[in-house]
């Protein structure tokens, strides 16, 4: 045997015949339908099947050696084989394994006869398998004197020891990435916007370093890697936590013509911090920075006991907030014993998770942590889950325990109600109300209970929503309890408060008029009504001025002859005249002051 490279095109001995072929282009016709390959195409590799590629039928297949994995090298992955190759009368030809020395080369790209890049992208790691390879899939008909002779089919028995997986990030060959060491942790992958912590070595083509950056936190998309920014942010987006690739850059994706060589990179991606918004409202008020993973997937719910370590506090600047003091703080969720803030973010952390929490000062000025004085901008708080209590969870409660679990959580809400926290009481309405969803299968007595729970929690919902003044959840709360209780007499007034503000006046006036009907000495909603009443009177008073200007435009014009007409806009008959505005700035002071405590009408049922 002449050398160790017959499959290949190329390698270190190579073949002496002219006749050996240096490209696919160069091999005769396939005559499976099509299933070859070329440096544009990924041919048979694309028509997978649950063994990996189908072959066509010039390569057979027989798996010597199975293996347990499950990933195959694709087209461009660098792929490293051992392999003994003979002729079908057992003559051996070549050897990786008596010269002791794997080959690599990239798969797919025609640097190998079609049978060896049709066939080793059917094999897993560690398999060993042995192909026979017809003659248009190896040599074709000049073969490859004088040891290969012409029309021959070949015997290789090949052992896929690894690959090095590479990628043409933009396809122009201007960025190859390679894999260089893990297969990355979880699922996630970093996006536009995220911000990660990573490590990046950039190197001239004679291993001189150019630039060398260490656990920098970095926001894919920013730019603030200069001219590496594009080749780095591409090679994010496909990579996972502790995953570590090399990027070999031309120098359009490095340094220009100041390296004319390009460059290449080692990336290291360490973290990928999750960044959400933790806000009641999803106003973007409070923030929370995922900075270390917590364990498991169990999160704590509400009522139960929390352990919370706060270490550091500074400004949106990044000064310490004088007055802080670090504090490991142990509360129940969601019963408003920490400020608002903490309280969003601890129901979405994992046990022993670590974040940076950036809040409004007004959410999170924690009076345990000596932050009370703090009135306006930003705090940055530290933060780590510790511990939390682990309890039954809502559905694997008994009727008598969902009851009951209800009830106590409905009065921590109407205490949070009575103390203005106002977020947090509705969050506590809102999780009775949806444990309570279904209970058409609940024993009578429960269910009567369940129902009644419902109702109260969802009343309070609109009465919360009112000194929310989101006067639309209010009415859309109402409608709610009116489809099942339409006679609920705070239901409708609370409606009828939500239309007075959406100026829905007449909506506001029947409602009104309903309460009158129920409860004829219901003082507030009078009042209310006579608010109503003059706001539909001035409305109609713009509405009036509004079309008399329109007639006064439409009035211009020479079609009138001078003096002939009435001007348009001008009221004759005094029963279309506007009223006297005096008349009516009294008429409605005098309803703002009767309708003082409809205005403060929207009470807690508790």
């Amino acid at each position: 045997s002449s050398c160790v490279c017959f499959p290949f095109c190329f390698g270190p001995d190579p073949l002496p015949s002219s006749s050996a072929m240096s490209s696919d282009e160069e091999m005769p016709p396939m005559g499976a339908g099509g299933m070859g390959m070329d440096d544009d195409s990924d041919g048979g590799m694309d028509d997978a099947g649950a063994d990996g590629p189908i072959l066509p039928e010039g390569v057979k297949k027989e798996i010597i050696t199975a293996s347990e994995g499950f990933k195959r090298p694709k087209k461009g992955d660098e792929v490293t084989v051992h392999y003994v190759g003979t002729l079908t009368d057992g003559t051996e030809f070549d050897s990786s394994r008596k010269k002791d020395k794997p080959f690599v080369f990239p798969l797919g790209k025609g640097q190998v006869i079609k049978g060896w890049d049709l066939g080793v992208a059917t094999m897993l790691k560690g398999e060993v398998a042995k192909f026979t390879i017809a003659s248009e899939f190896g040599y074709g008909e000049s073969g490859s004197p004088p040891t290969i002779p012409p029309n021959a089919s070949l015997v290789f028995e090949v052992e896929l020891i690894s690959w090095a997986s590479k990628d043409d990030l933009f396809g122009d060959e201007g960025v190859i990435k390679t894999t260089l060491e893990g297969e990355g942790k979880g699922w996630k992958k970093p996006s536009d916007g995220d911000e990660v912590r990573l490590t990046l070595k950039a190197e001239a083509a004679d291993g001189s370093v150019m630039e060398e950056r260490k656990s920098i936190e970095y926001v894919v998309g920013s730019d603030a890697l200069g001219p590496l920014a594009k080749a780095v942010d591409m090679a994010l987006a496909g990579m996972r936590k502790n995953e570590s690739v090399s990027l070999k850059c031309a120098k359009e994706y490095a340094y220009g013509e100041k390296h004319p060589d390009g460059a290449t990179i080692t990336l290291a991606l360490e973290e990928i911090y999750e960044t959400k918004d933790m806000s009641f409202g999803k106003d973007g008020s409070v923030m929370k920075k995922q900075t270390q993973e917590g364990e498991g997937f169990d999160r704590p719910k509400d009522g139960v006991k929390a352990t919370l370590a706060v270490t550091a506090a500074t400004d949106g600047a990044g000064a310490a907030l004088p007055g802080f003091k670090a504090a490991t703080i142990e509360f129940t969720v969601g019963d408003g014993e920490v400020c608002d803030a903490l309280e969003c973010a601890v129901g979405e952390m994992k046990k022993g998770e670590k974040a940076v929490l950036t809040a409004s000062a007004s959410s999170a000025a924690e009076t345990k942590l000596g932050l009370q004085d703090v009135k306006e901008g930003k705090i940055v708080l530290t933060i780590e889950l510790q511990e939390f209590e682990k309890k039954k969870e809502i559905w694997d409660m008994s009727e008598e325990e969902k009851v009951e679990f209800g009830t106590a959580r409905k009065e921590v809400g109407s205490q949070l109600l009575k103390a203005g926290r106002y977020e947090l009481a509705l969050q506590k309405y809102k999780k009775v109300g949806e444990a309570f969803s279904f209970v058409d299968n609940y024993k009578e007595e429960n269910k009567g209970k369940a129902k009644a729970l419902k109702q109260a929690c969802e009343l309070n919902k609109s009465a919360v929503y009112l000194k929310l003044q989101d006067w639309t959840e209010a009415k859309n709360t109402c409608n709610s309890i009116l489809k099942d209780d339409k006679e609920n007499i705070k239901a409708i007034f609370r409606r009828a408060q939500a239309q007075l503000h959406l100026k829905n006046f007449q909506d506001c006036m029947n409602d009104c008029k309903k309460v009158v009907e129920l409860d004829s000495q219901n003082k507030e909603a009078r009042a209310l009504l006579k608010l109503a009443q003059a706001g539909q009177k001035e409305e109609d008073k713009q509405a009036k001025g509004l079309f008399a200007n329109m007639c006064k435009a439409l009035g211009k014009g020479p079609i009138p002859a001078p003096g002939k007409a009435d001007k348009i806009g001008e009221f004759s008959d005094e029963e279309d005249a506007p009223m006297d505005a005096q008349d009516d700035e009294a008429e409605e002071e005098g309803a703002k002051e009767e309708g003082q405590a409809a205005e403060e009408g929207a009470k807690e049922s508790a």
